[in-house]
Protein backbone atom coordinates (compact mmCIF):
# COMPACT_ATOMS: atom_id res chain seq x y z
CA UNK A 1 0.00 0.00 0.00
CA UNK A 2 2.03 3.12 -1.26
CA UNK A 3 0.03 5.56 -0.88
CA UNK A 4 -1.17 7.61 2.06
CA UNK A 5 -3.33 10.01 2.68
CA UNK A 6 -0.61 12.77 2.78
CA UNK A 7 -0.65 11.82 -1.14
CA UNK A 8 -3.14 13.36 -1.61
CA UNK A 9 -3.36 16.15 0.61
CA UNK A 10 0.02 17.24 -0.87
CA UNK A 11 -1.08 16.82 -4.15
CA UNK A 12 -4.05 19.67 -3.53
CA UNK A 13 -1.68 21.61 -1.06
CA UNK A 14 1.14 22.18 -3.63
CA UNK A 15 -1.69 23.02 -6.29
CA UNK A 16 -2.96 25.71 -4.32
CA UNK A 17 0.28 27.21 -2.87
CA UNK A 18 0.66 27.29 -6.55
CA UNK A 19 5.07 28.62 -5.89
CA UNK A 20 8.05 27.03 -6.50
CA UNK A 21 9.24 28.60 -3.29
CA UNK A 22 6.82 26.26 -1.33
CA UNK A 23 7.27 23.21 -3.78
CA UNK A 24 11.41 23.76 -2.98
CA UNK A 25 11.32 24.21 0.92
CA UNK A 26 8.71 20.61 0.51
CA UNK A 27 10.54 18.66 -2.04
CA UNK A 28 11.54 15.82 0.76
CA UNK A 29 7.46 15.41 1.16
CA UNK A 30 7.07 15.23 -2.53
CA UNK A 31 9.72 12.89 -3.27
CA UNK A 32 8.65 10.95 -0.27
CA UNK A 33 4.94 10.90 -0.62
CA UNK A 34 4.14 11.21 -4.48
CA UNK A 35 7.13 10.01 -6.07
CA UNK A 36 8.11 7.22 -4.19
CA UNK A 37 4.54 5.31 -4.22
CA UNK A 38 4.81 6.03 -8.09
CA UNK A 39 7.70 4.11 -8.42
CA UNK A 40 7.02 1.34 -6.47
CA UNK A 41 3.40 1.58 -8.34
CA UNK A 42 5.45 1.44 -11.61
CA UNK A 43 7.90 -1.26 -10.70
CA UNK A 44 5.05 -3.38 -9.78
CA UNK A 45 3.40 -2.83 -12.97
CA UNK A 46 5.97 -3.09 -15.70
CA UNK A 47 7.15 -7.35 -15.69
CA UNK A 48 3.07 -7.91 -15.98
CA UNK A 49 3.26 -4.42 -18.89
CA UNK A 50 6.74 -5.85 -20.70
CA UNK A 51 4.03 -9.05 -21.59
CA UNK A 52 1.68 -7.07 -23.08
CA UNK A 53 4.12 -5.16 -25.34
CA UNK A 54 8.10 -5.81 -24.48
CA UNK A 55 8.75 -2.65 -26.55
CA UNK A 56 7.22 -0.47 -23.59
CA UNK A 57 9.40 2.24 -22.70
CA UNK A 58 9.92 1.29 -18.66
CA UNK A 59 12.49 4.15 -16.90
CA UNK A 60 10.61 4.16 -13.68
CA UNK A 61 11.99 8.38 -13.55
CA UNK A 62 10.04 11.70 -13.32
CA UNK A 63 10.40 12.98 -16.70
CA UNK A 64 10.06 9.73 -18.69
CA UNK A 65 7.66 7.26 -17.60
CA UNK A 66 6.80 9.23 -14.42
CA UNK A 67 5.59 12.75 -15.12
CA UNK A 68 6.38 15.99 -13.85
CA UNK A 69 4.04 17.65 -11.69
CA UNK A 70 4.68 21.00 -12.66
CA UNK A 71 3.62 22.71 -16.25
CA UNK A 72 6.33 23.76 -19.46
CA UNK A 73 5.36 27.43 -18.16
CA UNK A 74 7.50 28.17 -21.22
CA UNK A 75 4.62 28.16 -23.61
CA UNK A 76 1.71 29.45 -20.91
CA UNK A 77 0.48 32.55 -20.47
CA UNK A 78 -0.99 32.70 -17.10
CA UNK A 79 -2.47 29.96 -15.18
CA UNK A 80 -1.20 27.46 -12.39
CA UNK A 81 2.42 26.60 -12.24
CA UNK A 82 1.60 22.89 -10.60
CA UNK A 83 -0.50 20.28 -11.34
CA UNK A 84 -2.74 18.71 -9.01
CA UNK A 85 -2.15 15.29 -10.66
CA UNK A 86 0.69 12.88 -11.65
CA UNK A 87 0.50 9.64 -13.77
CA UNK A 88 3.30 6.84 -15.21
CA UNK A 89 2.82 5.60 -18.46
CA UNK A 90 3.56 2.86 -20.68
CA UNK A 91 4.60 3.51 -24.24
CA UNK A 92 6.71 2.57 -26.79
CA UNK A 93 8.34 6.00 -27.68
CA UNK A 94 7.27 9.59 -26.54
CA UNK A 95 5.91 12.22 -28.87
CA UNK A 96 5.49 10.54 -31.84
CA UNK A 97 1.45 9.91 -31.32
CA UNK A 98 1.65 6.58 -30.09
CA UNK A 99 -1.21 4.90 -28.12
CA UNK A 100 -0.39 3.87 -24.00
CA UNK A 101 -1.38 2.63 -20.98
CA UNK A 102 -1.24 5.23 -17.97
CA UNK A 103 -2.61 5.15 -13.89
CA UNK A 104 -3.04 8.42 -12.26
CA UNK A 105 -3.19 9.80 -9.07
CA UNK A 106 -5.46 13.03 -7.81
CA UNK A 107 -6.87 14.65 -4.55
CA UNK A 108 -10.00 12.59 -6.39
CA UNK A 109 -8.28 9.03 -5.93
CA UNK A 110 -6.98 6.99 -8.84
CA UNK A 111 -8.02 5.96 -12.21
CA UNK A 112 -6.59 4.55 -15.35
CA UNK A 113 -6.75 3.84 -19.33
CA UNK A 114 -5.48 3.14 -22.48
CA UNK A 115 -5.29 5.10 -25.60
CA UNK A 116 -4.41 8.54 -26.43
CA UNK A 117 -5.19 12.01 -24.86
CA UNK A 118 -6.18 12.94 -28.59
CA UNK A 119 -6.00 11.04 -31.38
CA UNK A 120 -4.45 11.68 -34.55
CA UNK A 121 -7.04 12.56 -37.92
CA UNK A 122 -5.19 9.82 -39.61
CA UNK A 123 -5.46 7.57 -37.10
CA UNK A 124 -9.07 7.76 -36.38
CA UNK A 125 -9.29 7.78 -40.58
CA UNK A 126 -6.97 4.15 -40.23
CA UNK A 127 -9.56 2.89 -36.90
CA UNK A 128 -12.72 3.53 -39.15
CA UNK A 129 -11.78 1.84 -42.41
CA UNK A 130 -10.68 -1.20 -40.19
CA UNK A 131 -13.89 -0.89 -38.40
CA UNK A 132 -15.96 -1.07 -41.87
CA UNK A 133 -13.59 -3.95 -43.23
CA UNK A 134 -14.15 -5.76 -40.30
CA UNK A 135 -10.58 -6.44 -39.89
CA UNK A 136 -9.64 -9.47 -37.52
CA UNK A 137 -7.90 -7.14 -34.90
CA UNK A 138 -10.47 -5.13 -34.49
CA UNK A 139 -13.32 -7.84 -33.81
CA UNK A 140 -10.65 -9.14 -31.10
CA UNK A 141 -10.55 -5.13 -29.84
CA UNK A 142 -14.31 -5.27 -29.95
CA UNK A 143 -14.87 -8.49 -28.27
CA UNK A 144 -12.65 -7.12 -25.28
CA UNK A 145 -13.73 -4.00 -24.69
CA UNK A 146 -17.31 -5.81 -24.85
CA UNK A 147 -16.08 -8.04 -22.31
CA UNK A 148 -15.16 -6.28 -19.52
CA UNK A 149 -16.56 -3.65 -17.17
CA UNK A 150 -13.30 -1.36 -15.88
CA UNK A 151 -13.15 0.55 -18.56
CA UNK A 152 -15.28 3.16 -21.19
CA UNK A 153 -14.66 4.53 -24.60
CA UNK A 154 -14.24 7.95 -24.22
CA UNK A 155 -13.81 11.29 -26.35
CA UNK A 156 -14.77 13.56 -28.51
CA UNK A 157 -17.96 12.74 -31.24
CA UNK A 158 -19.07 13.87 -34.55
CA UNK A 159 -22.06 16.15 -34.01
CA UNK A 160 -24.11 14.33 -36.07
CA UNK A 161 -23.11 10.56 -36.84
CA UNK A 162 -22.11 10.37 -40.62
CA UNK A 163 -22.83 6.38 -40.01
CA UNK A 164 -26.44 6.09 -39.00
CA UNK A 165 -26.80 3.16 -41.49
CA UNK A 166 -24.49 0.82 -39.37
CA UNK A 167 -25.13 -1.45 -36.22
CA UNK A 168 -24.40 0.10 -33.11
CA UNK A 169 -21.77 -2.33 -32.70
CA UNK A 170 -19.67 -0.34 -35.46
CA UNK A 171 -20.63 2.99 -34.77
CA UNK A 172 -19.50 2.83 -31.02
CA UNK A 173 -16.54 3.39 -32.97
CA UNK A 174 -17.18 4.80 -35.85
CA UNK A 175 -18.89 8.27 -34.28
CA UNK A 176 -15.63 9.25 -32.39
CA UNK A 177 -13.38 11.76 -33.68
CA UNK A 178 -10.80 10.78 -30.96
CA UNK A 179 -10.88 7.99 -28.84
CA UNK A 180 -9.78 6.72 -25.21
CA UNK A 181 -10.08 4.23 -22.86
CA UNK A 182 -10.59 5.17 -18.98
CA UNK A 183 -11.79 3.81 -15.96
CA UNK A 184 -13.83 6.28 -13.53
CA UNK A 185 -11.91 7.90 -10.54
CA UNK A 186 -11.56 5.70 -7.95
CA UNK A 187 -11.17 7.37 -4.48
CA UNK A 188 -10.28 3.87 -2.11
CA UNK A 189 -8.06 1.65 -4.29
CA UNK A 190 -5.24 3.42 -3.60
CA UNK A 191 -5.18 2.41 -0.40
CA UNK A 192 -5.91 -1.47 -1.11
CA UNK A 193 -2.93 -4.04 -0.93
CA UNK A 194 -4.83 -4.93 -3.87
CA UNK A 195 -3.83 -1.90 -6.41
CA UNK A 196 -1.04 -2.91 -8.77
CA UNK A 197 -2.97 -6.68 -8.97
CA UNK A 198 -6.43 -4.82 -10.05
CA UNK A 199 -4.92 -2.28 -12.26
CA UNK A 200 -2.30 -4.84 -14.29
CA UNK A 201 -5.85 -7.29 -14.65
CA UNK A 202 -7.43 -4.37 -16.19
CA UNK A 203 -4.81 -3.60 -18.60
CA UNK A 204 -4.39 -6.92 -19.46
CA UNK A 205 -8.37 -7.38 -20.01
CA UNK A 206 -7.83 -4.39 -22.26
CA UNK A 207 -4.74 -5.60 -24.31
CA UNK A 208 -6.33 -6.81 -27.93
CA UNK A 209 -7.88 -2.98 -28.06
CA UNK A 210 -4.12 -1.48 -27.68
CA UNK A 211 -3.04 -3.96 -29.76
CA UNK A 212 -5.76 -2.72 -32.40
CA UNK A 213 -4.99 0.86 -31.63
CA UNK A 214 -1.26 0.15 -31.77
CA UNK A 215 -1.30 -0.57 -35.37
CA UNK A 216 -3.69 1.72 -36.63
CA UNK A 217 -1.43 4.60 -35.44
CA UNK A 218 -0.10 7.02 -37.74
CA UNK A 219 3.07 8.33 -36.13
CA UNK A 220 2.64 12.62 -36.88
CA UNK A 221 6.27 13.37 -35.47
CA UNK A 222 9.26 11.90 -35.19
CA UNK A 223 11.08 10.81 -31.76
CA UNK A 224 13.58 14.19 -32.04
Amino acid sequence: MPFTERTLSFLFENMMMDSRDWFKAHREEYEKNVVEPMVEVFNSLAPGMLEIDPEFMCIPQVGKSISRLWRDTRFMRGGSIFRDYIWLNFIREKHVGLPGYYFSVSPAGASWGCGWYYTGTETMRQIRSRVLSHDPMWISADKAYRGQTAFTMVGEKYKKSPYLNKPDRERTWLDMRSVNFETGTDPDILFSPELSDRVLADFKAIAPVYNFLLTSTVKYRSKE
